[in-house]
Formats: C-alpha cells, sequence, structure tokens
C-alpha cells in the first residue's frame, strides 16, 4: 500500500473490542480471549465476542501519544466493536504472566483526535 506521496506503507487490520474490567468469576476470562494462532506469519484472535454488535469500520492509522499531532506511517483498517464485554479482572493478572506478547504494563494512548485532516468516515458492513 502506498501513502500520498507514493511511499510504501505497512498495512495492519485491526480488530477491536472494548472490555470493562469486573470483580466477577462469570465475568468473560481474559487469558482465553486473547489466545492467538498464527496464520502465514500473522497472529489472529480466535476468541472475539461475537455478540457485541456489528463492527464499525474504518481507515486509519496506529495510536499512541506519539500520534497526537500526526497520523503514523502505519496504515491501519480498524473494526470495532460498539457493545462493551465484561472480563474478570483476575485473569487479566494471569494473562500478564503468560502472554503471548510479553506484555507487563500499560501503555500510553493517544488524545482524542479532532483534526478533521486525520479522521477518516466510517461505516459498517
Amino acid at each position: 500500500m502506498t501513502n500520498w506521496k507514493g511511499e510504501e506503507q505497512p498495512f495492519l487490520r485491526v480488530e477491536t473490542q472494548v472490555y470493562v474490567l469486573v470483580n466477577d468469576e462469570n465475568a468473560l476470562d481474559f487469558t482465553k480471549l486473547n489466545h492467538v494462532t498464527e496464520v502465514n506469519g500473522h497472529n489472529q484472535a480466535e476468541h472475539i465476542p461475537s455478540n457485541t454488535g456489528t463492527p464499525v469500520q474504518y481507515e486509519g492509522s496506529t495510536t499512541g501519544p506519539g500520534y497526537n499531532e500526526k497520523a503514523s506511517p502505519y496504515q491501519v483498517s480498524w473494526s470495532v466493536r460498539p457493545e462493551v464485554a465484561k472480563v474478570n479482572i483476575a485473569t487479566v493478572e494471569d494473562w500478564f504472566h503468560h502472554n503471548d506478547f510479553d506484555e507487563h504494563y500499560a501503555h500510553a494512548v493517544r488524545d482524542l483526535v479532532v483534526n478533521p485532516n486525520l479522521l477518516s468516515e466510517m461505516g459498517t458492513h
């Protein structure tokens, strides 16, 4: 994929589910939700909830505080489910100790984007 300057840019597809952490043993297990398999060198999420609405889809870039004023060079196709799912908070700690990505802490996020030049139209499929 190329950007507006004609330069080759990596392209990512992100499937997203928003979770709220609850102190409830009957809530979803974060470790099971985040189990991934690799297909053709790409990680695939197998257990994204299917009962949290039709995903809103849009194009954008990666996130993080380094991209508050400009878009990142990575073009991303986002698919975000509109309904929140509840996750047992105890299972998040378990995931941190045994995850495939060696993650051990939360990362910073990008500020709310309000610059219209950095926003794309949203749609559903």
